[in-house]
C-alpha cells in the first residue's frame, strides 16, 4: 500500500503548540498509522511530541504529512481538523 501524501496549511492560531504535537501523536495511535512531516527530505515522526515541537511551525505555515496504514485517509483528515482549529485545540 503506497503512502498517502498531503499538504496542510497551520491555521491554529498559536501555530503547533504542546496540545497540537500530542494531537498528531494521539491521531497515530487511533489510527495505528505511521505519520510523518516531510521536511528538507526528511521524514519527522509524528508519534515523537519533542521532534514536532523543534519544527517550531507558526500560523500560515504549510506542512507536508505523509501516512502509511489501512486508516491513512482518516487520520489525514484528522489531521486537517486539528490544524483548521482557529481557536485553542
Amino acid at each position: 500500500m503506497n503512502p498517502l501524501e498531503k499538504s496542510i496549511i497551520v491555521e491554529v492560531h498559536q501555530g503547533v503548540h504542546g496540545r497540537v504535537a500530542a494531537g498528531l501523536a494521539q491521531i497515530a495511535r487511533e489510527y495505528k498509522v505511521r505519520l510523518y512531516i516531510l521536511q528538507n527530505e526528511e521524514e519527522i515522526d509524528c508519534s515523537s511530541v519533542l521532534d514536532v515541537l523543534s519544527m517550531a511551525f507558526v500560523s500560515g505555515t504549510e506542512v507536508k504529512f505523509r501516512v502509511h496504514g489501512k486508516g491513512a485517509a482518516g487520520a489525514i483528515t484528522a489531521v486537517e481538523k486539528l490544524l483548521a482549529q482557529r481557536g485553542e485545540p
